[in-house]
């Protein structure tokens, strides 16, 4: 009887165990916390403070179109063009992680920290010792940190992603196949340019706030929550906990 008592007892204490945990991370987001939360995507975005989600009724804040940045870096491919001189132009260069590029005639040439116009006029100074008048012009096919997204943590394939196009935090979180099952889905971390941000990826789910369009270099870190990893070791210890029970039973 001592026995069916502590066995009952330990049941009901994870039971309320996992009720508890449950009710703290199931629990809706307040409208202050939304208004918040959208306020935080407002600047990820670049839209005006006014635009910001004041409630669960009002509509999504569309994210303004990002430029990509027109400073060159390593591992950009750069096509360089010499007006009407195709043995001095260049396609497909990768720019090396010194920041140098490779042309004919004038060898390695620093260009990562430069714009692309200053890169042209670092390019045309160097070829005017061989040719008078050069025209330079440069096209960046593909920039290789504005190209690219980290998503670290809990999820269930971390990994580097590409960004083709307009890709949203949402859509990135959908390359790495998802949330883990005790990952904090309510305050997804999100690093841009040094800065520390906060996603509630939940409300961005739920359409209540704007999903983040992402720029390159961009990282997400989703971290884990406390209630869920509680709630994982319970489900976990169950069945050691119903084990005896069903003996009991058989008695």
């Amino acid at each position: 009887m001592i026995k069916r008592l502590k066995i009952g007892f330990t049941a009901l204490v994870v039971t309320m165990l996992l009720l508890n945990g449950c009710s703290r991370y199931n629990k809706p987001a307040t409208a202050a916390e939304t208004a918040a939360a959208a306020r935080s995507v407002a600047v990820l975005n670049n839209t005006p403070s006014a635009s910001v989600v004041p409630s669960y009724n009002a509509k999504v804040v569309r994210a303004t179109p990002v430029v990509a940045s027109n400073i060159i870096s390593a591992n950009d491919i750069l096509d360089i063009n010499v007006f009407k001189v195709a043995d001095l132009s260049a396609k497909a260069l990768i720019v090396e992680a010194s920041g140098l590029i490779s042309m004919p005639l004038i060898g390695s040439v620093k260009v990562a920290g430069l714009s692309i116009s200053q890169a042209e006029n670092t390019i045309t100074q160097r070829l005017k010792q061989y040719m008078q008048d050069p025209k330079v012009s440069i096209t960046r096919t593909n920039k290789a940190i504005e190209n690219r997204v980290t998503v670290e943590g809990e999820v269930k394939a971390p990994g580097v992603f590409p960004i083709k196009g307009n890709l949203s935090f949402l859509q990135a979180i959908a390359m790495a196949q998802g949330l883990s099952n005790v990952a904090e889905s309510r305050n997804v971390l999100f690093f841009r340019d040094g800065k520390r941000h906060s996603v509630n990826l939940d409300l961005v789910r739920l359409g209540k706030i704007a999903d983040p369009i992402l720029r390159g270099d961009d990282r997400i870190i989703v971290l884990k929550n406390a209630s869920k990893v509680r709630e994982r070791k319970v489900i976990d210890y169950l069945p050691a906990v119903t084990a005896p029970i069903s003996i009991l039973r058989g008695l």
